[in-house]
């Protein structure tokens, strides 16, 4: 197994330089599975506002009160130049002044003239406070026609504006219900999985076998007692080994970043992924038969690593790029490998529904590229040969 041992020392050699891929992949998706959320999640929004209160009554003090429990209440001093400069910096999104007679113009039934405001013009702030407000002076109001008095009115208003109702999204693509629990965090996870499998490969893979197939190593190994036949056995042995490992590797760590085990479809991305690895040990392969130096298989990584996240839909989706651009990605197999995952984990967004055989055709073309890309190393492979003889 002297084959296999020399292939085994080289690929320690290159690790370091593999492990660089593998900690920014694992590290940009731990973050990006901490910070995303589930979309059918809805979180209210509090913002940064101050409250003047010139009033100071307990029907005023009782609407800040109410203002910060639903936002943040910052303190400022109550002076235009100051509010000015908050509002521009953005240390505030909105500023409110209870004008005095408010109780009173309240209990009346008069809504004009209660508050005075500063705000950026138009912005999102402005539009969610001034709402909050307006419907809590209405709500109020409503409580008072009722026969109400002012107190037992703003008591029964905060209580009503306080009650939260369960809110979710729903997406009305074709299927959405069916698979709107597989839109996770896998789904991303997977989603770049294409461009660290061909970087890793590449960077190893290509000069391990540049180095045994080298013409000087060859003709010493072939005056040795191996046989030809026992050293290629040796070095696709290897090979496998390293490709399942990268592999298992990824498909685990998968399981630690979402935190949860793969379940039912989630089984076709495990088996896209694993078809891909094919692809790309094929692609590592074909170019490890240019024998390349060292540091043109970084280049090389780089450009057909970068060139087909940008093609096929792994970086940018591929309903925002050009049609164009999807006609060259067609010709790739990183494009067959984002239909695929796109239909299992995000149909409800591209609106193309789960099937069994739609996802075993994506996976099949690939399978056409793996065949193709080897039958390519054949031929080089008998090439070089027939011109060494």
């Amino acid at each position: 197994m002297q084959v296999f041992k020399a292939f085994n020392k080289i690929m320690i050699s290159r690790f370091p330089i593999a492990l660089i891929w593998i900690i920014i992949f694992l590290v940009i998706s731990i973050i990006t599975a901490k910070s995303s959320n589930d979309y059918t999640e809805f979180k209210d929004t509090k913002l940064d506002i101050c409250v003047f209160d010139e009033d100071n009554t307990q029907e005023s003090k009782a609407l800040k009160e109410f203002l910060g429990n639903k936002h943040n209440l910052i303190t400022l001093e109550n002076d235009k130049d100051t509010i000015l400069d908050a509002l521009y910096y953005e240390r505030v999104g909105y500023v409110l002044t209870i004008s005095e007679g408010y109780a009173e113009k309240l209990k009346s039934g008069e809504i004009n003239d209660l508050f005075t405001n500063y705000h950026v013009h138009d912005s999102y702030s402005s539009t969610l406070v001034g709402s909050l407000i307006d419907e809590y002076v209405n709500t109020v109001r409503s409580y008072l026609i009722s026969g109400e008095d002012l107190s037992k009115a703003i008591k029964n208003a905060e209580d009503t504006l306080s009650l939260e109702a369960d809110v979710k999204t729903e997406s009305f693509s074709e299927g959405s219900k069916e698979n709107a629990q597989y839109k996770s965090d896998f789904g991303y996870y997977f989603q770049y999985l294409p461009y660290v499998f061909i970087s890793v490969i590449i960077v190893v893979l290509c000069p391990i076998i540049t180095t045994l197939n080298n013409r000087e190593i060859k003709n010493r190994t072939n005056c040795s007692c191996i046989s030809s036949g026992s050293q290629s056995i040796q070095i696709i042995l290897g090979s496998s080994l390293f490709i399942a490992a990268v592999w298992l590797f990824f498909i685990i760590a998968g399981i630690f970043v979402k935190g949860e085990f793969y379940v039912k479809r989630e089984w076709f991305g495990v088996l896209n992924s694993f078809v891909f690895i094919l692809v790309a040990s094929a692609i590592a392969i074909l170019i490890s038969s240019f024998s390349p130096s060292s540091t043109g298989v970084n280049v090389i990584a780089n450009i057909v690593g970068l060139g087909m996240s940008f093609l096929c839909g792994i970086f940018v989706p591929l309903s925002l790029l050009g049609d164009g651009v999807l006609k060259i990605g067609k010709f790739l197999p990183a494009y067959w490998y984002v239909k695929a995952n796109d239909m299992i984990y995000f149909s409800s967004d591209t609106g193309e529904s789960f099937t069994v055989s739609k996802i075993f055709e994506y996976i099949g073309i690939q399978m056409i590229f793996v065949v193709v890309l080897f039958a390519l190393v054949m031929l080089i492979m008998k090439a070089n040969h027939d011109k060494a003889e």
